[in-house]
């Protein structure tokens, strides 16, 4: 693969009308140029109309709402085969200039690495929200490491799992072991991917030079939001059971307090009300994991975001 080679960078939107155009701005000052793909989960917004009006040259697909992971394998395949990388980043990221180029280097260096993704900085406090991250089965560790590189550490270092908030794929890979599975539609997608990827003796990578700035959760409402809390609970438990082969039940055991360990966090915020809405949908996440359901919930209520809401 050559840096000269063709690459198409995707975003998936849904109502996303406060943020895409900064985004987009910064994927066309790229020092690494791509072509740029939107496709829209059936916004309610101006989004697509927003998107349309100011770059007109940029390929918009509007539709239903198929998930984070549906709407990446919809750009996929509306992209075509001809492209060797993907590179997916969620609306509300802003894309360094080199962030591009130094992931395609990257790719370029280890024909064995399936996708890469760049230090995921906080945009307004420039805190590190990923690392690298774990993708342990046996412990149950998922963590997100967000400690800084070693000085100099810019060598692409092999971590569990990229992040959905921005990853670069090689295309071969997908020819290999398939896109997402979009029938998770939301969170632990790209888990679930890399688990696939590394029974296949891929690896993931992290590029600690290449940086991505990020608002996370815009369209969810993050951490006890009701969206978040349904399909976080529903898709770690599938995950689990999955890749371990446990019972469903044995499963719920299992992961049961890595569900409960995110309860304090958000009581120490005294939202009450929050909380036990969270504790809401986390038991419905629960109750339809046991029932085998997938997909999207279509009866799920909106996203409800507090004007203070914990990260």
């Amino acid at each position: 693969m050559k840096s000269t080679d063709l690459l198409c960078s995707i975003v998936v939107t849904h109502n996303a009308e406060e943020v895409i155009l900064s985004c987009l701005e910064s994927l066309e000052a790229s020092s690494l140029p791509s072509t740029i793909m939107v496709i829209d989960n059936g916004s309610s917004d101006a989004t697509v109309e927003m998107v349309t009006r100011r770059y007109p040259h940029i390929h918009v697909h509007a539709g239903e709402n198929l998930g984070f992971a549906g709407g990446c394998n919809r750009g996929i395949q509306l992209a075509g085969a001809d492209f060797n990388a993907y590179f997916f980043v969620n609306p509300d990221a802003l894309v360094a200039p080199s962030c591009l180029g130094r992931l395609m280097s990257a790719l370029e260096e280890d024909p064995t690495v399936a996708i890469v993704s760049p230090t995921i900085l906080e945009l307004e406090t420039g805190s590190i929200l990923y690392a690298g991250a774990l993708l342990d089965f046996e412990n149950l560790n998922f963590g997100v490491l967000t400690s800084s590189p070693a000085p100099g550490g810019s060598k692409t270092r092999e971590t569990g799992r990229p992040s959905g908030a921005a990853m670069l794929v090689r295309r071969t890979s997908l020819d290999q072991v398939g896109p997402m599975d979009d029938s998770y539609f939301l969170y632990w997608e790209e888990c679930e991917w890399a688990a696939r990827l590394h029974s296949s003796h891929w690896k993931i990578g992290y590029v600690p030079d290449a940086e991505v700035f990020h608002s996370p959760s815009h369209s969810t409402g993050g951490t006890g939001s009701r969206v978040y809390e349904y399909y976080y609970t529903r898709n770690l438990l599938r995950l689990v059971s999955e890749v371990k082969k446990i019972s469903r039940w044995e499963c719920v055991v299992r992961v049961f307090p890595i569900i409960a360990r995110r309860f304090p966090v958000l009581a120490s915020y005294r939202q009450p009300k929050r909380l036990i809405e969270a504790a809401r949908f986390d038991a419905l996440g629960v109750f339809d994991f046991l029932r085998g359901k997938t997909g999207h919930r279509v009866d799920l209520p909106p996203v409800s975001i507090p004007n203070s809401q914990p990260k």
